[in-house]
């Protein structure tokens, strides 16, 4: 009886230390259960915030394709007004060019009034002096 006691005693013994180890492993696993629960508070209010910037970029891009589109506009209209000025410039500057033709066939045809002119001055005076004879100047 005294090998049976010994062999309870010996099985509440082992069962004593194994409880004690089990309690520290609860322990243990109890701060490992906090801590992975502050973890995943942390990883969904990081996800959160991931969430809040994925949806404010897809924001800014929705922002930023409304902007592209509305300075693709201005563009394509100040791309028009360009076409028409430059079509403004070629016909002012045909007309500039048919002007100063006309400028030259006028500076020519004051050139050969001015020989007329000249030519009657000349005339004028040889009649004056063919009148009234020579005079000083």
């Amino acid at each position: 009886m005294t090998d049976r006691l010994d062999r309870i005693e010996a099985i509440l013994e082992a069962n004593s230390v194994q409880i004690q180890a089990n309690v520290v492993a609860i322990a243990e696993l109890r701060s490992s259960v906090t801590e992975v629960r502050n973890t995943v508070t942390e990883l969904s209010s990081s996800v959160t915030e991931l969430r809040i910037s994925i949806a404010e970029l897809r924001s800014s891009v929705t922002e930023l394709r409304i902007s592209t589109a509305e300075n693709s506009a201005a563009v394509k209209t100040l791309m028009e007004v360009v076409e028409i000025h430059q079509r403004n410039h070629e016909v002012s500057q045909r007309n500039f060019e048919v002007i100063m033709g006309e400028i030259q066939v006028i500076k020519q045809e004051i050139k050969v009034l001015e020989q007329e002119i000249k030519g009657i001055r000349t005339e004028n005076q040889r009649i004056l002096e063919h009148l009234f004879g020579q005079q000083e100047t």
